[in-house]
């Protein structure tokens, strides 16, 4: 059927769809699909074979391809997707760097980790959020704590800035996560738990992980880091999408870029929070098309794993150490 089309559009061109950005790794590639928030993973010679065909007329792919199975294979799979237009001319312009929709607040991702001084300052920490517009917030409890606990901080949030609330706390067998009723709240976690189960109540997703504590916050890339949309293409392909205005606030008030960082940028309620964002901005900009692995991988416009970059002075370059292999496309634990 997609190949009758393409014998139907002889006297047009073909055009790649300017929402569909080619991506090529080590191992494969990527097309990523930014109106329908998607990402196909396809190999290498494929998207060169997008590259090569992009514009020609129709009748000239034809030609040059008629006999090639694979490239009509290609062909099929880029028609059939509807990553791919016939016309006499591109009538979509493409997609600049410089269009980045870039967000006001000073920090959009939050990660604070509940403790006796953040409870005792709770109101002067709010105060903070506004101030820098803080979009998502994530609540850690360490320990197990209960219910009116939970609810008395999330009242306090109730007039703030936050759009987006996710929650995590140590399993606990009698909680009954029916009894947060705030619209905002997306996300439950209960790490520890003796089981593994996802459920959706309420619109609420409720995550039931075996992971420790550790695990549960320690950096990794995985299927649920993934994040196709235009504004994260474009984050990624100017800032550090997994760290780019995201911090993480430790049990005192200190701020890191993630539950493992040996770095401290001050505390939140520091007067010089200004000053601190700055040093933290080095690395939120540093592009993952100039660290190792990253840009060998596929998904790097995607990926919002928040690895801290680090440099090896004897290679002169930047890496993490990240959980999947873009040379072998395989997932570690």
């Amino acid at each position: 059927m997609e190949l009758t089309r393409l014998s139907h559009n002889r006297n047009k061109k073909l055009f790649l769809f300017s929402c569909c950005m080619p991506v090529k790794g080590s191992a494969r590639g990527a097309i990523y699909d930014l109106q329908r928030d998607d990402i196909e993973l396809v190999p290498n010679s494929l998207i060169d074979f997008i590259s090569y065909i992009n514009k020609k007329p129709v009748q000239s792919i034809l030609d040059e391809w008629g006999d090639n199975e694979i490239a009509w294979e290609y062909l099929e799979l880029l028609i059939e997707k509807e990553f791919v237009f016939f016309s006499s001319e591109d009538h979509f312009p493409k997609l600049s760097n410089k269009c980045f929709n870039d967000d006001t607040s000073k920090i959009e991702y939050m990660t604070l980790v509940v403790s006796d001084f953040v409870v005792n300052n709770f109101k002067m920490i709010l105060e903070r959020i506004e101030y820098l517009g803080v979009k998502r917030l994530h609540l850690h409890w360490p320990l197990e704590t209960d219910k009116e606990k939970i609810l008395e901080l999330i009242h306090v949030l109730k007039h703030s800035s936050v759009v987006n609330l996710s929650i995590s706390l140590p399993y606990q067998k009698d909680f009954n996560p029916n009894s947060i009723k705030e619209q905002r709240l997306t996300n439950l976690y209960f790490y520890n738990s003796p089981y593994s189960e996802s459920i959706e109540i309420y619109k609420v997703n409720l995550y039931f992980l075996k992971h420790s504590e550790q695990d549960f916050l320690l950096p990794k890339a995985g299927i649920n880091t993934i994040s196709i949309n235009h504004r994260a293409f474009l984050t990624g392909r100017n800032a550090n999408l997994g760290l780019y205005k995201t911090v993480f606030v430790n049990a005192n008030g200190m701020l890191q870029l993630n539950s493992i960082d040996l770095k401290e940028y001050g505390n939140i309620l520091d007067s010089e929070i200004e000053n601190n964002l700055f040093l933290l901005s080095e690395v939120w900009n540093l592009k993952r098309d100039k660290i190792m692995p990253c840009r060998k991988c596929e998904l790097k416009y995607a990926c919002t794993a928040n690895f801290i970059p680090e440099y090896d002075h004897e290679k002169k370059t930047y890496f993490v150490n990240c959980n999947y292999n873009p040379y072998t496309n395989e997932w570690s634990n």
